[in-house]
């Protein structure tokens, strides 16, 4: 009897050994790293003329910022719905699912990133459907981060320029 107990409580030890080194360990991604999907979950619209700004909008998850001055894919975002994927040196929007349940994104755009200064995180830059797009980051943090547009003007030189300020929230490696 006394050998059985003693096999058991090897058993149990060896069992319980194997879970605990099995086990896998969440590591938060550092702030450095921008890799990873994200959800677009608050937009702030400005539109700023001689360094004034006369409109200034906010758009929670559930709404929809629309710009008809902008082209696809960025026209259009639902907030708390649009997700942006960023991997090395590519940009991709607009996921449509397959009918295995994966992303297939079907704008895809390779971006630039200055490197980051002491008082700011750096810039990304992309080509846009022909046209170039500035994001400075505002802000990083291991789970989100903050994206400020360098601004459009819809009339050229003249009239207000509008610049948004997206904050987007890690859902996904």
């Amino acid at each position: 009897m006394g050998g059985l107990i003693d096999m058991l409580s090897k058993i149990i030890v060896l069992i319980s050994l194997l879970l605990f080194v099995s086990c896998e360990k969440y590591t938060q991604p550092s702030a450095e790293n921008l890799q990873g999907e994200y959800v677009i979950d608050l937009i702030t619209f400005q539109k700023i003329d001689n360094n004034v700004t006369s409109e200034d909008s906010t758009y929670q998850p559930g709404t929809v910022y629309v710009n008809p001055d902008e082209i696809y894919p960025m026209d259009t975002i639902k907030l708390g719905y649009t997700n942006w994927r960023f991997d090395y040196n590519v940009i991709s929007m607009a996921p449509v699912l397959d009918g295995f349940g994966r992303k297939i994104w079907t704008k895809e755009y390779y971006i630039d990133m200055t490197s980051s200064s002491g008082w700011e995180d750096g810039y990304i830059e992309f080509m846009c459907e022909g046209t170039k797009r500035i994001f400075r980051l505002v802000d990083r943090q291991p789970e989100s981060m903050t994206l400020r547009s360098s601004g459009q003007w819809p009339f050229g030189n003249l009239g207000s320029k509008n610049e948004i300020t997206l904050q987007l929230s890690r859902v996904g490696p």
